[in-house]
Protein backbone atom coordinates (compact mmCIF):
# COMPACT_ATOMS: atom_id res chain seq x y z
CA UNK A 1 0.00 0.00 0.00
CA UNK A 2 1.14 3.48 -0.62
CA UNK A 3 2.21 5.62 1.57
CA UNK A 4 -0.23 9.17 2.33
CA UNK A 5 0.23 10.98 5.39
CA UNK A 6 0.53 10.98 9.10
CA UNK A 7 -1.96 11.02 11.57
CA UNK A 8 -1.95 11.19 15.03
CA UNK A 9 -2.06 7.82 16.79
CA UNK A 10 -5.28 9.21 18.99
CA UNK A 11 -7.17 9.20 15.82
CA UNK A 12 -5.89 6.59 14.32
CA UNK A 13 -5.35 3.80 16.96
CA UNK A 14 -3.07 1.24 15.21
CA UNK A 15 0.29 0.82 17.08
CA UNK A 16 1.21 -1.24 14.16
CA UNK A 17 1.49 1.61 11.89
CA UNK A 18 3.59 3.82 14.27
CA UNK A 19 6.17 5.83 12.81
CA UNK A 20 9.23 6.44 15.37
CA UNK A 21 11.31 8.84 13.18
CA UNK A 22 8.11 11.19 12.59
CA UNK A 23 7.10 11.32 15.88
CA UNK A 24 10.25 12.17 17.14
CA UNK A 25 10.57 15.03 14.70
CA UNK A 26 6.57 16.05 15.47
CA UNK A 27 6.45 19.82 16.59
CA UNK A 28 4.21 18.95 18.74
CA UNK A 29 5.53 15.95 20.05
CA UNK A 30 2.85 13.78 19.00
CA UNK A 31 2.79 9.96 18.64
CA UNK A 32 2.07 9.84 14.75
CA UNK A 33 1.20 6.45 12.45
CA UNK A 34 1.14 6.81 8.86
CA UNK A 35 -1.50 5.79 6.75
CA UNK A 36 -1.73 4.31 3.45
CA UNK A 37 -3.72 4.23 0.16
CA UNK A 38 -6.02 1.31 0.91
CA UNK A 39 -5.35 -1.28 -2.76
CA UNK A 40 -7.57 -2.95 -4.60
CA UNK A 41 -8.34 -6.57 -5.50
CA UNK A 42 -6.42 -7.15 -8.59
CA UNK A 43 -5.78 -10.28 -10.86
CA UNK A 44 -2.56 -11.96 -11.32
CA UNK A 45 -1.54 -14.29 -14.17
CA UNK A 46 1.08 -16.87 -14.32
CA UNK A 47 2.07 -18.09 -17.86
CA UNK A 48 4.08 -21.46 -17.50
CA UNK A 49 6.50 -23.71 -19.61
CA UNK A 50 5.34 -26.86 -19.64
CA UNK A 51 7.98 -27.79 -22.50
CA UNK A 52 9.87 -30.59 -22.90
CA UNK A 53 12.97 -29.28 -21.47
CA UNK A 54 10.83 -28.18 -18.40
CA UNK A 55 10.72 -31.30 -17.32
CA UNK A 56 14.67 -31.84 -16.98
CA UNK A 57 16.47 -31.93 -13.61
CA UNK A 58 18.19 -33.60 -10.93
CA UNK A 59 15.76 -34.95 -8.67
CA UNK A 60 13.20 -32.25 -8.93
CA UNK A 61 12.82 -30.90 -12.08
CA UNK A 62 11.98 -27.59 -13.38
CA UNK A 63 7.75 -27.96 -13.68
CA UNK A 64 8.50 -29.19 -10.17
CA UNK A 65 9.84 -25.92 -9.15
CA UNK A 66 7.22 -24.03 -11.13
CA UNK A 67 4.79 -25.80 -9.32
CA UNK A 68 5.88 -24.78 -6.03
CA UNK A 69 6.02 -21.08 -6.91
CA UNK A 70 2.43 -21.76 -7.73
CA UNK A 71 1.06 -23.01 -4.82
CA UNK A 72 3.12 -20.08 -3.10
CA UNK A 73 1.75 -17.61 -5.34
CA UNK A 74 -1.72 -18.99 -4.77
CA UNK A 75 -1.46 -18.73 -1.00
CA UNK A 76 0.17 -15.12 -0.83
CA UNK A 77 -2.16 -13.59 -3.36
CA UNK A 78 -5.25 -15.42 -1.97
CA UNK A 79 -4.34 -14.33 1.50
CA UNK A 80 -4.36 -10.48 0.08
CA UNK A 81 -7.31 -11.14 -1.92
CA UNK A 82 -6.47 -11.45 -5.37
CA UNK A 83 -7.14 -14.11 -7.96
CA UNK A 84 -4.94 -15.76 -9.72
CA UNK A 85 -5.04 -17.59 -13.40
CA UNK A 86 -2.75 -19.58 -15.40
CA UNK A 87 -1.61 -19.97 -18.91
CA UNK A 88 0.77 -22.79 -19.99
CA UNK A 89 2.09 -23.53 -23.13
CA UNK A 90 4.92 -26.10 -25.24
CA UNK A 91 4.46 -26.20 -28.70
CA UNK A 92 1.15 -25.62 -28.66
CA UNK A 93 -1.65 -23.57 -26.19
CA UNK A 94 -2.09 -25.98 -23.36
CA UNK A 95 -5.98 -25.13 -22.83
CA UNK A 96 -6.07 -28.83 -20.47
CA UNK A 97 -3.51 -26.80 -18.10
CA UNK A 98 -5.27 -23.33 -18.17
CA UNK A 99 -7.37 -22.32 -15.05
CA UNK A 100 -9.08 -18.81 -15.31
CA UNK A 101 -8.76 -16.25 -12.71
CA UNK A 102 -9.82 -17.42 -8.99
CA UNK A 103 -9.93 -16.72 -5.08
CA UNK A 104 -8.89 -18.08 -2.31
CA UNK A 105 -5.86 -19.26 -0.50
CA UNK A 106 -5.96 -22.60 -1.58
CA UNK A 107 -6.07 -21.81 -5.78
CA UNK A 108 -2.58 -22.36 -5.94
CA UNK A 109 -2.75 -26.19 -4.53
CA UNK A 110 -4.82 -27.26 -7.79
CA UNK A 111 -2.67 -25.02 -10.40
CA UNK A 112 0.81 -26.77 -8.71
CA UNK A 113 -0.57 -30.18 -8.76
CA UNK A 114 -1.73 -29.79 -12.51
CA UNK A 115 1.65 -28.58 -13.85
CA UNK A 116 3.62 -31.00 -11.63
CA UNK A 117 1.57 -34.15 -13.36
CA UNK A 118 1.58 -32.20 -17.05
CA UNK A 119 3.82 -34.10 -19.74
CA UNK A 120 4.64 -31.98 -22.83
CA UNK A 121 1.91 -32.48 -25.68
CA UNK A 122 4.83 -33.26 -27.98
CA UNK A 123 9.04 -33.62 -27.95
CA UNK A 124 9.26 -30.22 -29.32
CA UNK A 125 10.74 -27.15 -27.98
CA UNK A 126 8.36 -24.17 -26.62
CA UNK A 127 6.74 -22.16 -29.30
CA UNK A 128 6.55 -18.96 -29.29
CA UNK A 129 3.07 -18.53 -31.43
CA UNK A 130 2.06 -20.38 -28.28
CA UNK A 131 3.58 -18.27 -25.52
CA UNK A 132 2.00 -15.03 -27.94
CA UNK A 133 -1.25 -16.56 -27.12
CA UNK A 134 -0.49 -16.75 -23.50
CA UNK A 135 0.19 -13.41 -23.44
CA UNK A 136 -2.80 -12.07 -25.43
CA UNK A 137 -5.37 -13.90 -22.86
CA UNK A 138 -4.00 -11.60 -20.58
CA UNK A 139 -3.50 -9.01 -22.13
CA UNK A 140 -5.89 -6.04 -20.65
CA UNK A 141 -6.64 -8.44 -17.22
CA UNK A 142 -3.81 -8.83 -15.24
CA UNK A 143 -1.60 -5.77 -13.98
CA UNK A 144 0.63 -8.44 -12.45
CA UNK A 145 1.95 -11.04 -15.11
CA UNK A 146 4.67 -13.96 -13.86
CA UNK A 147 6.30 -15.92 -17.18
CA UNK A 148 8.07 -18.59 -16.26
CA UNK A 149 10.29 -21.08 -18.25
CA UNK A 150 13.76 -21.43 -18.86
CA UNK A 151 14.20 -19.80 -21.44
CA UNK A 152 15.31 -22.40 -23.72
CA UNK A 153 14.15 -20.97 -27.00
CA UNK A 154 15.04 -18.19 -29.16
CA UNK A 155 14.80 -14.54 -27.34
CA UNK A 156 14.38 -12.48 -30.60
CA UNK A 157 10.44 -12.28 -30.83
CA UNK A 158 10.38 -11.53 -27.56
CA UNK A 159 10.13 -8.15 -27.01
CA UNK A 160 7.22 -7.66 -29.75
CA UNK A 161 5.36 -10.25 -28.51
CA UNK A 162 5.38 -8.51 -24.92
CA UNK A 163 3.49 -5.35 -26.40
CA UNK A 164 0.23 -6.52 -25.59
CA UNK A 165 0.93 -6.28 -22.05
CA UNK A 166 2.75 -3.20 -22.25
CA UNK A 167 1.74 -1.36 -18.78
CA UNK A 168 1.93 -4.48 -16.96
CA UNK A 169 4.20 -5.23 -14.37
CA UNK A 170 6.18 -8.11 -15.58
CA UNK A 171 7.85 -10.86 -13.77
CA UNK A 172 10.10 -13.30 -15.61
CA UNK A 173 11.19 -16.30 -13.62
CA UNK A 174 14.23 -18.12 -15.43
CA UNK A 175 14.31 -21.75 -13.78
CA UNK A 176 17.51 -23.53 -14.58
CA UNK A 177 18.85 -26.63 -13.14
CA UNK A 178 22.57 -26.32 -11.31
CA UNK A 179 23.28 -29.46 -13.47
CA UNK A 180 22.56 -27.43 -16.39
CA UNK A 181 24.55 -23.72 -14.89
CA UNK A 182 27.69 -25.68 -13.58
CA UNK A 183 29.49 -28.39 -15.68
CA UNK A 184 29.73 -32.08 -13.37
CA UNK A 185 32.94 -32.07 -11.38
CA UNK A 186 35.31 -35.24 -11.79
CA UNK A 187 33.70 -36.55 -14.84
CA UNK A 188 36.14 -36.25 -18.17
CA UNK A 189 33.10 -37.72 -20.31
CA UNK A 190 29.55 -36.64 -20.24
CA UNK A 191 26.87 -38.40 -22.22
CA UNK A 192 24.19 -35.85 -22.64
CA UNK A 193 20.59 -35.93 -24.24
CA UNK A 194 18.85 -33.02 -25.93
CA UNK A 195 15.36 -32.81 -24.26
CA UNK A 196 13.58 -31.39 -27.63
CA UNK A 197 14.89 -33.77 -29.58
CA UNK A 198 15.52 -36.85 -27.98
CA UNK A 199 19.50 -36.99 -29.35
CA UNK A 200 22.49 -38.19 -27.64
CA UNK A 201 26.35 -37.03 -27.51
CA UNK A 202 29.24 -36.93 -25.75
CA UNK A 203 31.16 -34.39 -24.50
CA UNK A 204 35.08 -34.28 -23.36
CA UNK A 205 34.73 -32.18 -20.56
CA UNK A 206 38.32 -30.49 -20.83
CA UNK A 207 39.45 -27.08 -18.89
CA UNK A 208 38.42 -25.26 -22.34
CA UNK A 209 34.95 -26.31 -22.60
CA UNK A 210 34.18 -26.08 -18.67
CA UNK A 211 35.29 -22.59 -18.82
CA UNK A 212 33.25 -22.22 -22.03
CA UNK A 213 30.04 -23.56 -20.05
CA UNK A 214 30.37 -20.83 -17.77
CA UNK A 215 30.81 -18.34 -20.14
CA UNK A 216 28.02 -19.93 -22.76
CA UNK A 217 25.32 -19.58 -18.95
CA UNK A 218 26.43 -15.83 -18.42
CA UNK A 219 25.96 -14.84 -21.66
CA UNK A 220 22.61 -16.17 -21.60
CA UNK A 221 21.89 -14.95 -18.32
CA UNK A 222 22.86 -11.12 -20.27
CA UNK A 223 20.56 -12.23 -23.29
CA UNK A 224 17.57 -12.54 -21.19
CA UNK A 225 17.65 -9.40 -19.07
CA UNK A 226 18.75 -7.51 -21.98
CA UNK A 227 15.92 -8.55 -23.24
CA UNK A 228 13.29 -8.09 -20.40
CA UNK A 229 15.57 -4.69 -19.42
CA UNK A 230 13.58 -2.62 -22.36
CA UNK A 231 10.29 -3.58 -20.75
CA UNK A 232 11.89 -2.48 -16.84
CA UNK A 233 11.27 -5.85 -15.96
CA UNK A 234 14.08 -7.73 -14.22
CA UNK A 235 14.65 -11.88 -14.76
CA UNK A 236 14.52 -13.59 -11.25
CA UNK A 237 16.59 -16.43 -11.43
CA UNK A 238 15.90 -19.59 -9.49
CA UNK A 239 18.73 -22.29 -9.79
CA UNK A 240 18.81 -24.12 -6.49
CA UNK A 241 14.74 -24.66 -6.48
CA UNK A 242 11.82 -21.93 -5.69
CA UNK A 243 13.11 -19.36 -2.61
CA UNK A 244 10.14 -17.13 -1.45
CA UNK A 245 12.60 -15.34 0.70
CA UNK A 246 14.30 -14.80 -2.28
CA UNK A 247 11.07 -13.39 -4.09
CA UNK A 248 9.89 -11.38 -1.47
CA UNK A 249 13.34 -9.26 -1.41
CA UNK A 250 13.39 -9.19 -5.02
CA UNK A 251 9.40 -7.27 -4.82
CA UNK A 252 10.76 -5.05 -1.95
CA UNK A 253 13.65 -4.38 -4.13
CA UNK A 254 11.52 -3.28 -6.94
CA UNK A 255 8.99 -0.88 -5.14
CA UNK A 256 12.11 0.68 -3.59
Amino acid sequence: MNFVSHAKLIDQPDPRRLDLRASISSIQKDWLVRINQQRAAINVSAIIDVSASMHFGAGHNKLQVAADFLQALGFSAGGLGDAVGLQAFDSTLREDLSMPPRYGRGIGEPMAELIRHSSPSSSDSASIDALAQCINAVAGKSPLVFIVSDFHWPLEPLDRLLDPIAGTFVVPLVIWDRTEVHPPQGKRLLSARQMGAGTRRHLWLTPAVREQWQANVQSRKEEIAEVFASRDATPFMMTEGFNAEALSRYFMEAAT
